[in-house]
């Protein structure tokens, strides 16, 4: 049996892995092996092009990490993070630094406490139909909405933010709010996420081509002839073949990544900072999340969202003066950029709008033909490398379950 699995990011480099051990995988990927958990390497260490980090409650990611051998590579950090408010940007870590942000008065504090708790205890998946400002306006406020959750939906989703459903947030909520009094605690792999990409794809036949599928008496791959398919890449990239198959259409957001190396840290100690009134949405200061000794110099993202149509609006150059200018005016040391790059997804995510759910794409859509990624059941609500990563195995075992029945 020959099986195609179209995309070599998570999804499909886990779904091939597992596959591999039945029949013939080919992998077909004409962009970076990883996608969007792709690194850059620069000298002496690697770096991934779009920010990376997970959580305790990532539970297949770990086991996963700990089956392939790269366990003793798991480090846990307390990452700091703030809020630009009014040119200034705040701490916003421990109860100290909360109650001294001016963004907020001492009442809308206690209500965004009284929130959390609350949210903490709703069941997201009953509030895909609300939109995140209705459910926002009845459980918070709207002086909370403007002065707290505006900042995170703009650095989250650009202008598709009024779009977002409530369970997005709720979800989000419930996840991000087990934190220490320091902060928040996040995972990485200490030396890069490059190490986990590399495992997955070994002994992988990776064919470096933009992969056309067809139905055919079985399922053809830019001609070759195939028993299945695993499809992981972005849906728009199928083109009429998603509307034979009944896929629900479904609207994704860019992402515009500026990676800076700098000399010196842009902040003292913050890892994310959201913006209120930038062209950006959040600077993601990697050297004060890992030890700068792994790179020998500062590195910071400077990421934003917006819609496929205007990614490519910008010239690499003109991001990163459009970002560096506005930067300077909350300290950074522009003559001290050693050097940069712009990294750029045209389909970085679903916008998780309402009703999302009824848009999740079924594990096997024909037969034959199957679907693993950010638009699976296990990605919903959020995207994260766990929840690819299960896609995968998901879609690798019901191809193997009628396979074998």
């Amino acid at each position: 049996m020959r099986v195609a699995v179209v995309g070599a990011g998570l999804a499909g480099l886990n779904a091939a892995r597992m596959l591999s051990e039945y029949c013939k995988v080919d992998v077909y990927e004409a962009g970076e092996v990883g996608g969007l958990a792709g690194s850059y390497c620069a000298g002496r260490y690697c770096i991934e092009a779009f920010y990376h980090h997970f959580f305790r409650g990532d539970e297949y990611l770990l086991s996963l990490i700990d089956e392939l051998g790269l366990g003793g590579k798991v480090v846990w950090r307390v990452a700091k993070v703030g809020q630009e408010f009014q040119g200034r940007i705040y701490p916003l870590n421990t109860p100290v630094e909360i109650l001294a942000y001016p963004g907020m008065s001492l009442l809308d504090k206690v209500r965004l406490t009284a929130f959390t708790l609350k949210a903490r205890r709703k069941r997201f998946e009953e509030y895909d139909d609300v939109g995140v400002l209705d459910g926002l306006r009845g459980d918070a406020g709207e002086r909370l909405i403007e002065r707290f959750f505006m900042p995170l939906l703009r650095s989250k989703f650009g202008d598709n933010f009024e779009r977002v459903s409530y369970a997005w947030l709720l979800a989000r909520v419930s996840l991000r709010s087990n934190r220490k009094l320091s902060g928040e605690e996040l995972g990485y792999l200490r030396g890069g996420m490059y190490q986990l990409v590399e495992k997955l794809s070994e002994g992988l036949n990776v064919v470096r081509e933009r992969a056309a599928v067809k139905k055919t008496s079985r399922w053809s791959v830019n001609g070759r002839e195939y028993d299945a398919v695993i499809y992981t890449a972005p849906l728009p990239e199928l083109g009429e073949l998603a509307k034979t198959l009944g896929i629900a259409e479904v609207e994704y957001q860019s992402s515009i990544c500026l990676l800076l190396g700098m000399d010196e840290s842009f902040t003292d100690s913050l890892y994310w900072v959201n913006y209120s009134s930038a062209p950006f949405g959040a600077t993601i200061e990697h050297t004060n999340f890992m030890p700068l000794e792994d790179y020998g110099e500062r590195l910071m993202y400077v990421a934003s969202y917006t819609t496929p149509d205007r990614v490519l609006e910008m010239s690499d150059e003109e991001v990163f003066r459009t970002y560096t200018r506005h930067l300077e005016r909350y300290g950074l040391d522009a003559e001290g950029i050693r050097w940069w790059k712009v990294f750029r997804a045209k389909y970085s995510g679903p916008v998780y709008e309402r009703g999302f759910r009824r848009k999740i794409t079924p594990y096997r859509v024909a037969e034959g033909f199957y679907v693993a990624g950010m638009t699976s059941e296990a990605n919903y609500p959020e995207r994260s490398m766990n929840g690819s990563l299960l896609a995968g195995k998901k879609a690798a075992e019901q191809l193997i379950s009628d396979l074998l029945s």
